[in-house]
């Protein structure tokens, strides 16, 4: 079923220049209907604690629908992590999945605004899927934010409230709070914890964004014999340049380039051994298409 649902979702296309390997319901949603799909590069990240590295590739993929009055968004969202533990083994065969069901009821207007998000989700290693009936309450999660917000002056707003998920790996129920500052018609500022970006509009079909975000998830894994369970954790920032380039009202196009940084692994070992590794920063490029409708 797993891999039927990630072949549907592959059919997408696609929108990379959000950091989004970490499935969140934390970032305001898109406000239109789409099908994206992404994908990452990363660079291998060397172990501090010994000679192995990491490997990491990422694929996204998005479908999302707006309701009459775009007052209510729901859809359904796929993230894939590709991991490559040289020479280390880990007790998971590095095929990571998320898949999450995303819905986000809106209130208010520009002045004053409320949102409530919520996300039910299954994060698992790919040879789960044949048990996953006695192992779903394990690789269950439940992602959910509320946010507010308040126009401070016609250039200057305010976003605040609370979001729950595993952007930094381990399961936390944090603040957020942003600033967001329209310097110039062509110039945004978002300044704010855990997500900060600076967008230009470059051209009437080019814009550019930098960001700096979390980026990390806890998954439900299995070993290659099936008989072992365990939980795979990462956690990191990633700092992208973006640039999106919009072909016509439908479809856009676009491509990153980043680095990602404080690399942290949790993972357990085919001796089961559990072991906490730290890795080197890395860049990473990434590509993608979206269609809105």
């Amino acid at each position: 079923m797993c891999r039927a649902l990630f072949a549907c979702l592959c059919i997408c296309l696609a929108f990379p220049s959000d950091v989004r390997a970490s499935a969140d319901v934390c970032e305001d949603p898109d406000r239109y209907s789409h099908l994206s799909f992404d994908l990452n590069e990363h660079s291998d990240s060397k172990i501090e604690q010994g000679p192995a590295s990491v490997g990491l590739k990422t694929r996204n993929a998005d479908i999302q629908f707006k309701t009459k009055g775009d007052k209510l968004l729901f859809g359904i969202g796929h993230r894939y992590s590709i991991f490559d533990v040289d020479p280390l083994q880990p007790a998971t065969n590095g095929h990571l999945h998320t898949y999450f069901l995303p819905l986000h009821k809106l209130t208010g207007d520009d002045n004053r605004s409320f949102r409530f998000s919520i996300a039910p989700a299954l994060s698992l290693s790919s040879n789960v899927g044949d048990e996953l009936n006695e192992y779903k309450d394990d690789a269950f999660q439940i992602l959910a934010a509320l946010i507010w917000g308040r126009r401070v002056s016609d250039r200057v707003s305010l976003r605040y409230g609370i979001c729950g998920d595993h952007r930094f790996g381990d399961y936390q129920v944090y603040p957020s709070i942003s600033m967001q500052w329209q310097i110039h018609p062509d110039w945004n500022l978002q300044l704010g914890f855990p997500t900060s970006q600076l967008s230009y509009q470059v051209a009437p079909k080019l814009s550019s964004m930098m960001r700096i975000a979390p980026d990390g998830n806890e998954w439900f894994v299995l070993d290659k014999t099936s008989t072992n369970n365990s939980q795979f954790v990462y956690q990191a920032y990633a700092f992208e340049w973006a640039f999106d380039w919009a072909l016509n009202q439908s479809f856009v196009i676009s491509a990153s380039v980043g680095r990602q940084f404080h690399n942290r692994f949790e993972m357990t070992l085919l001796d089961q051994t559990r072991v906490r590794l730290s890795g080197d920063a890395v860049t990473r490029v990434g590509a993608g298409v979206e269609w809105r409708f």
